[in-house]
């Protein structure tokens, strides 16, 4: 696990499948994905279960946000599109919205970093932000990411094509 005083970063257990179903259903989150329809609880069980595989064979890794006081889950914080060649992968994070606001992201984007750098090998991580996404920019310029370029009508949502802004973190 990784953690520092206020969250912890800890793997997926069967015991999130609640969690992950809920969050992964929400319409209002799909605009930031690449899929666009529910998961069912029977494919959310095969990919908790398929989470024994390390990033090397996935070339994707996704931890649970724990908020220690309270040992609540708070959110996710994944890499994907793993690249050991090239020494990069992308990042995304997802906070509950009652939690958002408070430093969490920041700190968790923190400890993937250092995680990435110390025990990947990895180079830098990448994220996109949908340029309508203000919260997101910011976010991420806070926590040291780097807005290096803005992709023109990079995906399609409710029939509108949407500008996408890609930033980056070199962490070694």
């Amino acid at each position: 696990m990784l953690s520092n005083q206020n969250i912890t970063l800890r793997a997926v257990e069967p015991e999130d499948l609640g969690f992950l179903y809920r969050i992964e259903n929400e319409p209002s989150l799909w605009r930031y994905s690449a899929r666009k329809e529910p998961f069912s609880r029977y494919i959310l069980k095969q990919y908790i279960e398929d989470c024994d595989k390390s990033v090397f064979e996935r070339g994707q890794l996704r931890f649970i946000i724990t908020e220690n006081a309270e040992n609540q889950t708070i959110g996710t914080i994944d890499i994907y599109d793993f690249d050991y060649h090239n020494k990069k992968a992308e990042t995304g994070v997802f906070i509950e919205q009652k939690y958002s606001g408070k430093g969490y992201a920041t700190q968790a984007i923190n400890l993937l970093a250092k995680y990435a750098k110390e025990f990947l090998n990895l180079h830098q991580l990448y994220a996109y932000a949908d340029m309508e996404n203000y919260a997101s920019r910011k976010f991420l310029q806070k926590a040291g990411f780097k807005h290096t370029a803005t992709l023109k009508d990079w995906y399609l949502f409710n029939g509108k094509f949407q500008d996408i802004a890609l930033f980056q973190l070199e962490i070694n």
